[in-house]
């Protein structure tokens, strides 16, 4: 099978597009990703017992990007009301729409039906996604499929866009070579407002790690991944050879940050797509062989640049991704009750002595009461309801439990300012518990967590097997996708509401959060985009993404197989088509976020419009390269009927 151009005898000129109708696309292609300064906000999360106290947090590359993603699409709006009623052009539609459509439907409804509203409509603690983006999203994947058919608009668009992409690879080599913009005097004051009377910023980042406006780390692999197949493509596509020079600068720049951000998946990813772009457009690179070869070894030199300038780190880190093992944790529970504090302890003997069950023998129980006098003691049994005994220490404060099941725990009452309770040290680590410092209406053990945060712990009943022996899997997510896969079930149909995944979490287990060496921190989000929809929008929404993802890729896929590569168009859409890919590929290990996903939808939208275009022009063909040849020779034929009777008529006259 194959496709052909089916040229029309009088083709239309495409309209040019002006460029404030461009202005929605450019910005999210373009703009808002580059968007960074300060904003001071209350999380409102203080709500939440396992959230600090501390309410009042600083952000620089989430917020407003939120804030002009919405007012771009504002500006959207009143621009496709320009379009159909002043232009008065024909609304267009395609079936492949009707997915996105159909989450962005349930999305709002969840939002509406979210026991936590106020977040998905308002955004929420280092996520700031709410409800109002997501369907900024879905208007931006029309918008830009109606507007992206013509040429010339996707030439300027696609102009824009380099730009963009120059202008945040110059953040990142600032970044690479050690002398970030936004660690000088000048950089720090582009991103604080006028009135900031703070001190130098303070970066979590270090440096030569290349983080550009996107918040973290991780989501340079995704910017590459985005940007570089799209590049390459404009490389190969236009024909004024000062922006091929610049697009080879772009392309290198590119491989440098992605290398020195040490995104392990941003490399695959970008290695699947550029191998899936390269067999769709295999004649062209065969054709171009010398120009192929350059680019490998120019990938390979950038490759081993890096990693030299990181003492190994990127083959250390790439053979690391391909290594798990099993792993053991002997705390398995500490349960605050209402009366007690239980613990749920197995050595890993004991495990194998057991087959893997856990017995009433590997339960402590714990009690901190106060005798007549008022001074406080403990009262410890096993799971039995055997009495254990305590040995006091030289210190005359901390007691070992007589008990070599619990060889390795000891406790002590700790009173003062800023703890009332008592402490309990397990292999080496201190767990703060007490009944002692309760608020209103509160009664029982608590557990303190970070920040001085008093909480219950979570009970975990639903785990994944695998992933339970795997908590380090996937640079420490193992632990996270095995408390977040549950949650599907609870959350099937409508989800918890756009942006609240992290309320969903259970941030309150901290003994999972201790075995996977998470302690200490909050979950914000499942670093999976298919799970963090899941659980926020609900299982459903998400088969309508996935839908309309595969739609898209399956449909890209026939298209670019057979496609002859001799239009501009076609180019761009076999580049979209490889961002596509590696932004999904990516989104296994990593979340959606308002610094990437607005350029992904745009781009998403772009490819589908190009591929409605080469549909209508191209003709699918299953055993013939001709298609429309038969129609166009019938008025040939006809004519040449007529001349023969024309002539026979002569001839009997």
């Amino acid at each position: 099978m194959s496709y052909n151009k089916n040229k029309r005898k009088q083709p239309q000129k495409e309209e040019k597009f002006p460029i404030g109708l461009l202005l929605p696309i450019i910005a999210f292609l373009a703009i808002i990703p580059l968007i960074t300064m300060m904003h001071d906000y209350d999380t409102n999360l203080g709500q939440f017992e396992w959230f600090t106290s501390y309410a009042s947090m600083t952000d620089f590359f989430l917020y407003f990007k939120m804030f002009w993603i919405i007012l771009t699409s504002v500006y959207l709006i009143f621009c496709l009301i320009y379009i159909f009623f002043a232009e008065e052009k024909n609304p267009i539609w395609a079936k492949q729409l009707i997915p996105i459509a159909i989450y962005c439907g349930i999305s709002l409804i969840s939002a509406i039906a979210s026991k936590y509203s106020y977040f998905s409509f308002h955004g929420i603690f280092e996520q700031f996604e709410s409800v109002w983006v997501l369907l900024s999203y879905g208007l931006m994947v029309y918008y830009s499929f109606y507007i992206m058919q013509n040429e010339l608009a996707l030439k300027r668009a696609m102009n824009w866009f380099l730009i963009g992409i120059a202008i945040m690879s110059f953040i990142g080599l600032t970044q690479v070579f050690r002398h970030d913009l936004f660690r000088t005097t000048f950089g720090q004051k582009l991103i604080t407002p006028s009135s900031y009377s703070g001190g130098p910023l303070e970066f979590s980042f270090e440096l030569g790690r290349p983080y550009m406006t996107l918040y973290n780390p991780n989501y340079v692999g995704f910017y590459v991944a985005l940007t570089i197949p799209v590049v390459l493509t404009i490389l190969m596509a236009v024909k004024k050879i000062w922006i091929r020079i610049a697009s080879a600068f772009l392309l290198a720049a590119l491989l440098l940050i992605l290398f020195a951000s040490q995104s392990r998946a941003g490399i695959l990813a970008l290695l699947v797509s550029l191998f899936l772009m390269f067999l769709c457009m295999r004649k062209v690179f065969i054709k171009n062989w010398k120009i192929g070869l350059g680019g490998i070894i120019v990938i390979l030199a950038a490759f081993f640049l890096v990693n030299s300038m990181n003492d190994n780190v990127l083959l250390n880190r790439l053979q690391g991704m391909f290594t798990t093992t099993e792993e053991y944790y002997p705390l398995k529970e500490i349960a605050t009750n209402d009366d007690d504090v239980t613990v749920t302890y197995q050595t890993a003997e004991r495990n194998k002595e057991t087959n893997g069950k856990i017995t009433k023998d590997d339960k402590l129980v714990i009690k901190m009461l106060q005798d007549d006098n008022g001074s406080d003691y403990f009262d410890l049994k096993d799971g039995n309801g055997k009495k254990l005994g305590l040995i006091l220490g030289e210190d005359g404060v901390t007691n070992t439990i007589d008990d070599p099941r619990f060889s390795t725990f000891s406790i002590a009452v700790n009173r003062d300012d800023s703890f009332q309770g008592f402490v309990l040290t397990i292999d080496g680590y201190a767990w703060y518990l007490s009944n002692l410092m309760n608020k209103d209406g509160q009664k029982g053990y608590y557990c303190r967590g970070g920040a001085g945060a008093m909480m219950k712990l979570a009970k975990i009943t639903d785990s994944v097997s695998y992933l339970d022996k795997h908590y380090k899997l996937a640079n420490m997510r193992g632990y996270i996708w095995d408390r977040t896969i549950p949650l599907l079930k609870k959350y099937f149909f409508l989800g918890s509401g756009p942006d609240t995944f992290i309320i969903a979490f259970p941030n309150n287990d901290l003994v999972g959060m201790y075995n996977s060496g998470h302690l200490n921190e909050i979950i914000t989000k499942p670093h999976c985009m298919y799970l963090q929809v899941g659980v926020q929008t609900g299982v459903i929404s998400l088969i309508a993404l996935l839908v309309f993802f595969g739609w898209y890729l399956i449909d890209s896929l026939i298209i670019f197989w057979r496609c002859h590569y001799s239009e501009y168009m076609t180019f761009i859409g076999v580049g979209i088509f490889g961002s596509v890919i590696g932004y999904l590929i990516l989104s296994l290990t990593n979340d959606s976020c308002v610094a990437l996903s607005p350029i992904f939808y745009t781009l998403i939208g772009i490819g589908l419009g190009i591929n409605y275009k080469i549909r209508k022009e191209m003709t699918y063909v299953f055993d013939k390269p001709v298609a429309e040849a038969a129609p166009s020779e019938q008025p040939e034929q006809q004519t040449d009927t007529n001349k023969k009777e024309k002539n026979k008529q002569k001839n009997k006259k």
